[in-house]
């Protein structure tokens, strides 16, 4: 036989295995896709009440790659500019690898790859015209031979200008991660910037350098818990008649667990520097902690707020139910026994800096029915234990009454920080007068805590002295009225 022969037979064999295998894989991917549906939509319907579902409108499949039609269903009445529905092409390549990424350079494996973008049709043409007529949308994904699904997304630049105003944004871009069995996903998003100058509205807004992350994993009740952040590194909003607000380095940090069926919630807020007018007002930060969150209130509640079609119309309206399942939210989290942490609230200016942490627990299972949380003595029968800590030296509370005064107009900085530093020595004064604080070197310090399970007389401890709530509330009045305990 001829080397040619010899080729020429290695040649066929290859293209017939490429094309079983794309062939077999090509029946097994409809499948797989519509398996991944149905998981998608359950999700949404659980993390997002619903107002997003997928759906196939049509699929084609070849030997080496199908063309699928997807219809995205959005209820969103508060957004009146949204589209309802929008339709997506999507063209998949069966594998084992995928053509069209070896063109680009890339050597990629999997069951399938696909390349998806929006249909331009009178829903999409907007978004489209925003693009300056380019793809706004290009949405590239792999599965992988375990059935998990790596994708890439971009959203183009955009340039929108209406008779409300302008908004531009540069391209968006978003990677996700999810296994197969939809029990875990990953994402990463980065908005470089964008702005949004309004004519008919009270403010504009800038912001720059977002970057998000969130990873989280289906529990055996099917919340989806675990860690996110999301890091700003400009915000600025300046109002038509008030004073400009920007924040640097603000950044936010996320944490969810469950435990025993009740969910945990940490929130962590640090804003590098707050300026007002351009008045420094120094770098904040924020730990606040949710725990024994009642997960069925949660999504009871979250059920609630998704049917009241909240618009900007009837929001007014809607207010006095909104306040109603929130005080509903929170009795039934209250007789969970919520546990609630400040740990802590900082502030630090060019000068000075202080301090405060705080903590609450509840336990309002033995309250009668029908009290709610806007009964007085449900509260105050729920609350079990409480800590109050204050640390700040008097250089703070100048610091931040100075840029105040600044922002309120006045004209003199010298005059601000002297009119400042007389309201913060009658800070320390009056809290060594009312015998809440201590002052030790110019710092204001204070703790305070309760406990219901102590004898009544000394349920109270105020900086290391034991005494009733009657005391105490008998020194608050005096503290209010000017006289001295």
């Amino acid at each position: 036989m001829s080397k040619g022969a010899i080729v020429a037979g290695v040649v066929i064999a290859a293209g017939a295995v490429w094309t079983g295998s794309s062939w077999y894989l090509g029946t097994q991917i409809q499948q797989r896709l519509d398996d991944y549906l149905v998981k998608a939509n359950e999700y949404l319907k659980k993390e997002g009440d619903g107002r997003i579902s997928m759906e196939v409108v049509s699929y084609d499949k070849g030997v080496f790659s199908s063309d699928a039609v997807y219809k995205v269903n959005m209820n969103y009445p508060q957004m009146s500019a949204l589209p309802k529905q929008v339709l997506l092409n999507s063209h998949i390549e069966h594998g084992p690898i995928s053509l069209s990424a070896l063109s680009r350079g890339e050597f990629v494996t999997g069951y399938a790859t696909a390349s998806t973008t929006l249909v331009n049709d009178e829903e999409t043409k907007p978004l489209y015209d925003a693009a300056g007529g380019k793809e706004p949308y290009v949405q590239r994904d792999r599965i992988d031979f375990s059935g998990n699904v790596h994708s890439t997304a971009k959203l183009a630049a955009l340039d929108v200008n209406s008779g409300e105003g302008t908004f531009k944004s540069k391209p968006v871009t978003a990677t996700s991660f999810v296994d197969k069995d939809f029990s875990k996903l990953d994402m990463a998003v980065d908005l470089p910037e964008a702005s949004l100058i309004g004519n008919g509205t009270n403010a504009d807004f800038f912001i720059k350098n977002v970057t998000g992350q969130t990873s989280s994993s289906k529990t055996a009740s099917g919340l989806f818990v675990g860690p996110g952040k999301i890091s700003i590194g400009m915000l600025e909003i300046k109002p038509k008649n008030n004073k400009a607000v920007s924040m640097a380095d603000f950044k936010v940090d996320v944490k969810t667990e469950e435990v025993d069926d009740f969910l945990n919630l940490n929130v962590g807020y640090d804003i590098g520097k707050v300026l007002v007018d351009n008045i420094d007002f120094g770098a904040i930060k924020l730990n606040l902690a949710l725990d024994h969150l009642d997960g069925q209130a949660v999504h009871k509640f979250k059920q609630q707020i998704g049917t009241l079609n909240i618009t900007p119309d009837n929001a007014e309206q809607q207010g006095e139910q909104i306040e109603q399942l929130y005080a509903e939210l929170l009795t039934n989290l209250i007789r969970q026994k919520l546990q609630v942490r400040v740990a802590p609230f900082s502030w630090k200016t060019a000068s000075g800096e202080g301090s405060v942490e705080a903590s609450a627990h509840f336990d309002g299972a033995g309250q009668p029915e029908g009290q709610t949380m806007q009964d007085n003595l449900f509260l105050v029968e729920s609350l079990k234990k409480a800590t109050f800590g204050l640390k700040a030296d008097t250089n703070l509370i100048r610091d931040v009454v100075s840029a105040g005064a600044q922002v309120g107009g006045a004209k003199d900085k010298d005059a601000a920080d002297k009119e400042a530093d007389r309201i913060a020595a009658m800070a320390g004064l009056m809290a060594q007068l009312s015998g809440f604080g201590k002052v030790d070197d110019k710092v204001i310090s204070s703790d305070i805590a309760y406990d219901s399970a102590l004898k009544p007389e000394e349920q109270i401890t105020l900086n290391g002295k034991k005494m009733s709530l009657q005391e105490l509330a008998a020194k608050a009045g005096s503290a209010v009225s000017g006289s001295s305990r």
